[in-house]
């Protein structure tokens, strides 16, 4: 089922796709950082050397991952990574193809760190980025109220060149 995922950038024709993928993950998981119906309907398209890389099946998008660099001078090598896979695609090794290929894009691009942050209870999500060799930098303490709870957030980071 996996082997039938194509992983490719995702263009400004996606946004439909992307859209769907995002707004059932906010349904899906109270991991996101979005809760449904808080979500801008219309994603802006990033500009270099931001990107998005989308799973598609033959029928929808499974997931995506998307690196965020901001666009200034000082924080130019250096990518904000956020992802998700649907539920019906999970444990099947994506999330780690589509981290690893942006991973990849971001290397070919000159970038020398990727960060990112989740919640110190997405045990799953915690296990990929460690393993991915991202390394935990820091702890968010009471981040997020997330279903009435406080939630802390690890910060991590992976280096991608000295």
């Amino acid at each position: 089922m996996i082997d039938a995922i194509a992983l490719r950038r995702a263009t400004p024709e996606d946004s439909a796709a992307l859209l769907d993928l995002q707004l059932a993950l906010d349904e899906e998981s109270s991991f996101m950082l979005l809760e449904p119906g808080e979500r801008d309907p219309s994603p802006g398209f990033l500009g270099e050397p931001s990107f998005r890389l989308l799973a598609m099946t033959p029928t929808e998008a499974a997931g995506y991952v998307e690196v965020e660099v901001l666009p200034y001078a000082r924080a130019r090598r250096t990518g904000y990574v956020v992802m998700g896979v649907r539920a019906a695609y999970g444990g099947q090794g994506l999330g780690r193809r589509l981290l690893d290929s942006a991973t990849q894009e971001a290397r070919t691009a000159g970038m020398a760190r990727l960060e990112l942050t989740v919640m110190s209870h997405n045990r799953r999500a915690l296990g990929l980025y460690l393993s991915c060799g991202y390394q935990v930098e820091g702890l968010r303490r009471s981040a997020l109220d997330v279903d009435g709870h406080r939630v802390d957030e690890y910060y991590m980071g992976l280096l991608l060149q000295r």
